[in-house]
């Protein structure tokens, strides 16, 4: 029986959602959006039954919600809308040279559900298959689909988090079906964690850091590093300790890393500080190889200090203090002032040098183990390009959902 609600002194019963009422929306949807994507001009037709198959696999994502006992503005709210509808519509999978969004993948994959129900006869299957023209032979399994949703959500919150501020989540929310609505009505809510900062004494003075907290869609990662093979080596009795990083890094990073926008920073300070797979332990520091694509670009130098993993700075690969930098200067001479004059210690140095042009150049820098930063010529340093690129591990770990204005640091400041 439906359930009355009280309107004044009458009461009056409250009308069920009506799935036909939904479905003709759906279906309306579809048809539009299958006419863009085979450029035919007719509007496909569907049967009852098939309609329906079309309603239970199509899905929306409604405007988010704040998490219960979590302060998120309705600025923010509406932010994180707007770019969740606008990522809905940004290219992800590459099908013969051809892009295709979520919004238009999910138009396939219900149209593929389609053509895949029994006793469906020959000669539909084949007008279905016609009228897909050059894409019908695009598939995807309901996992990968599946898949792609929660990665457009989490790669969402991934680029509004930032650890100087705030860490973003979001949780998933199943909501009742109603009018002109799918059934797959898919609604988020909003978690925000703001960051934590710490003022760690360093050489006799106080520095700000923060806690590295990493966004996840249902709660955080507060990082920690187990660093029990060498912690005798660096003042602390602690096998696990929580991870900060100064300003002064960030700030290093920002300047050396001169052609990634601040998005594009802060989403490859989490990728670089979970998928690193081992340290590096030179003379007083812990060295974290940081990476862009598959190219070691440099390196955060750490120190355990008061109980802490607290990354003190970020170097290019070029610079004296690193490996290889160390290396180059063996070679060629460079000294500690000559990188910095030569603006070496930079990423927009190495895109704007044609390695053709300068063989020798190029043979010395590949000597000194610096020849990849060359293979960058050709990437995008954009967030969306990143993330794509690093797709099949950002979708490890989102479905294993694994749980667990500063003074200058004096020995760095080069």
């Amino acid at each position: 029986m439906a359930k009355r609600k009280k309107h004044g002194k009458k009461t009056v019963a409250r009308k069920r959602p009506r799935r036909k009422d939904g479905i003709k929306y759906v279906v309306k949807e579809i048809q539009s959006e299958l006419k863009k994507l085979t450029g035919q001009e007719e509007e496909m037709q569907f049967h009852k039954k098939e309609q329906e198959v079309l309603f239970d696999f199509y899905f929306r994502v409604s405007k988010p919600i704040a998490q219960e006992g979590h302060f998120v503005s309705d600025k923010e709210l509406h932010d994180m809308e707007q770019l969740l509808q606008q990522r809905l519509h940004e290219p992800i999978a590459e099908y013969k040279g051809r892009w295709f969004s979520i919004r238009e993948l999910n138009v396939l994959f219900c149209y593929q559900q389609v053509m895949a129900i029994q006793g469906i006869s020959f000669k539909r299957r084949i007008e279905l298959w016609k009228y897909l023209g050059d894409i019908a032979s695009f598939h995807q399994k309901p996992q990968e689909f599946v898949d792609n949703i929660y990665l457009h959500l989490y790669k969402t919150i991934l680029l509004c988090s930032d650890v100087r501020s705030k860490i973003y989540t979001l949780t998933l929310l199943h909501t009742p079906e109603r009018n002109n609505r799918p059934r797959l009505d898919i609604n988020s809510c909003v978690g925000v964690f703001h960051s934590v900062k710490k003022s760690i004494k360093i050489g006799g003075k106080y520095h700000t850091t923060y806690r590295v907290i990493k966004p996840r869609l249902n709660f955080p990662r507060f990082l920690n590093y187990n660093i029990g093979g060498f912690k005798q080596y660096h003042g602390t009795d602690l096998d696990e300790v929580p991870v900060y990083i100064q300003a002064h890094a960030l700030n290093r990073m920002r300047e050396r890393l001169d052609l990634l926008s601040d998005e594009a920073l802060n989403y490859n300070l989490f990728e670089n500080l979970v998928y690193f797979k081992h340290f590096y332990d030179v003379r007083s520091y812990i060295l974290i190889p940081y990476h862009l694509y598959d190219v070691k670009v440099g390196y955060f130098f750490c120190q355990v200090i008061d109980d802490c993993f607290v990354i003190r700075t970020f170097l290019f690969i070029t610079h004296f203090a690193t490996p290889e930098g160390s290396d180059l200067k063996d070679i060629c001479g460079l000294g500690k002032n000559d990188v910095p004059y030569w603006k070496i210690d930079r990423l927009s140095t190495f895109m704007n040098v044609d390695a053709e042009q300068y063989p020798k150049l190029s043979a010395m820098f590949e000597k000194a183990g610096c020849g990849d930063l060359f293979k960058l010529h050709n990437e995008e340093f954009s967030v969306e390009a990143m993330q794509t690129a690093n797709l099949d591990g950002l979708r490890e770990y989102v479905l294993k959902g694994r749980m667990e204005v500063e003074e200058p640091v004096e020995e760095f400041e080069y």
